[in-house]
């Protein structure tokens, strides 16, 4: 299948580690020019390399995409090396849990700036140059708890953010889809990802269960009976990024092993 993408130049935001990294390798394997961005030197480094050693044409910038100004650092940078993108994937993390009653107001306003910044910024920073070529991608590694939020796990914070990223997504969708240009969000599950499972493990931990345990009783009531892997959303996304996936925009598509229990 011929998704379209050799000679595409991508962006990629988290892209040192977890789904990020995934999307970036699939991208790469796909013949797209990919820029790895994250705040992590090291970490992008490693992954700038290994892309490279694999046969794929890839560079790295670390910035912080909540700030304006290191979002067009970093575009600025795509630019001068490959040209201005035309797929973008945000995938941000952010959010700390916080009791509702006694955590730090301010964790609100951090998860904003976090998930709902950073795709305004890297939207203006990017589609100017995707409308003059009537071709373009914004997609963000989203949660299906924007939509179904998990009780107990007191992140009400991010997801209050991320569901404010799906509405701005849809509005985004309607505001360029004359311009050839999609925007959709991923609702992932319990994804096997480096972070998520220091989560579970302190998740764990607060109840005297060891982390395995911790595990099983999460995914217990997934229909598939366990966590995703990294490349499920990864190629989901490239889909998404590709010129066949051309009619789907303004979408929230969950990912989540039949979590969600909603038919639509």
């Amino acid at each position: 299948m011929n998704l379209g993408l050799t000679g595409k130049v991508a962006l990629v935001s988290g892209g040192s580690k977890g789904i990020g990294r995934s999307c970036c390798e699939l991208l790469a394997d796909e013949g797209c020019k990919v820029m790895v961005v994250a705040r992590g030197a090291d970490a992008v480094e490693q992954t700038v390399a290994e892309l490279r050693a694999a046969g794929g044409i890839a560079s790295g910038v670390c910035a912080d995409l909540t700030q304006p100004a290191e979002v067009q650092r970093a575009v600025s940078a795509t630019c001068q090396l490959y040209g201005s993108p035309d797929i973008v994937i945000t995938n941000v993390h952010g959010g700390e849990p916080s009791d509702f009653f006694t955590g730090d107001t301010d964790v609100f306003l951090h998860a904003f700036q976090a998930q709902v910044m950073s795709v305004v910024h890297l939207a203006r920073a990017t589609v100017p140059h995707m409308r003059e070529r009537r071709w373009g991608r914004l997609l963000t590694i989203g949660t299906a708890a924007a939509k179904e939020p998990v009780s107990g796990l007191k992140l009400m914070a991010a997801t209050t953010a991320r569901a404010a990223v799906v509405t701005l997504n849809k509005s985004l969708a309607d505001e360029f889809a004359s311009d050839g240009i999609t925007v959709n969000t991923l609702a992932t599950g319990w994804i096997a990802t480096a972070t998520m499972l220091e989560e579970v493990a302190r998740m764990g931990a607060a109840r005297g269960l060891s982390a395995e345990a911790m595990m099983q009783r999460l995914t217990k009531a997934i229909p598939v009976g366990h966590a995703g892997d990294p490349q499920q959303i990864a190629s989901m996304a490239v889909y998404l990024c590709s010129d066949l996936a051309g009619y789907i925009t303004g979408c929230l598509i969950p990912v989540d092993g039949g979590a969600h229990r909603s038919a639509w």
